[in-house]
């Protein structure tokens, strides 16, 4: 296993399609069959088409997205980020509220297993949704 390989797809994903808005980085850095695990429901099992709908949610609603990482250790096939999102809520609604102009930041953690060709095949992640929930019910008012 190449680890610095490794460590480069998942840097990519954040820096590139996160705060970049490169979708097609997506389809590079993970494989077909790539699977996004979650322990409150069912697996993710089209990763990609996921992960590319969940960016262009985020985008929308957060215009100035950016995705800071802040940790990446890799050992064998496996990829632990630390990372923060960050951006204004001055787009479209997100999770049901209506862009305020706020300031949200929330801190990820992932682990991302790679193959032999350093493409992510598994994902399992705390995204701290309910962080940036309560932060977005927070906003002031527009």
């Amino acid at each position: 296993m190449n680890t610095e390989a490794n460590k480069q797809t998942v840097r990519r994903v954040f820096e590139e399609a996160f705060s970049g808005g490169d979708l097609d980085v997506v389809d590079a850095c993970l494989a077909p069959d790539a699977v996004d695990r979650h322990p409150f429901g069912p697996d993710e099992p089209d990763f990609r088409t996921h992960l590319k709908g969940m960016i262009r949610m985020l985008r929308a609603a957060l215009p100035d997205l950016q995705a800071a990482v802040q940790d990446l250790i890799a050992e064998g096939d496996r990829v632990a980020a630390r990372v923060y999102l960050t951006g204004t809520h001055t787009g479209a609604p997100l999770f049901g509220a209506p862009a305020a102009g706020g300031r949200v930041e929330v801190e990820q953690f992932h682990i991302v297993q790679c193959d032999a060709q350093a493409r992510g095949i598994r994902h399992w992640a705390n995204v701290g949704i309910d962080q940036l929930q309560r932060q977005l019910a927070t906003a002031p008012a527009a």
